[in-house]
């Protein structure tokens, strides 16, 4: 069973990470949905929850349902996203094994930062 707390917390990691995927700052989601950057941390940690009217901007600039923003680590991948990948894996197979480590590497890096 979820409690109230719960879902507030999965709701919030969603709502961070589909900003973050987004590469939008807390102070551009606050002006989009006319909030305050702090209402925005306290989402995204969990302590507070949104109105119905919050809920349907950000499934409207996000572009996905409304149950996506329930379901714990969604993996979403917006059209850009999906392109830049596709690009990327056409490119892999045209490098030999030491770039290819070196790829590797680099992304590894710019995951942690």
């Amino acid at each position: 069973m979820f409690d109230v707390d719960e879902i507030k917390k999965i709701f919030g990691e969603v709502v961070y990470e589909l900003r973050t995927q987004k590469d939008m700052t807390q102070e551009e989601l606050a002006e989009y949905l006319s909030l305050s950057p702090h209402t925005i941390t306290r989402i995204e940690n969990g302590k507070v929850f949104v109105s119905c009217e919050v809920i349907s901007k950000l499934c409207n600039l996000f572009k996905i349902e409304p149950s996506v923003l329930f379901t714990p680590r969604p993996h979403i991948l917006y059209e850009e996203h999906q392109n830049y990948i596709s690009k990327i894996k056409s490119l892999l197979p045209k490098f030999n094994s030491k770039k290819l480590e070196e790829i590797y590497n680099i992304l590894l890096i710019m995951h942690n930062k």
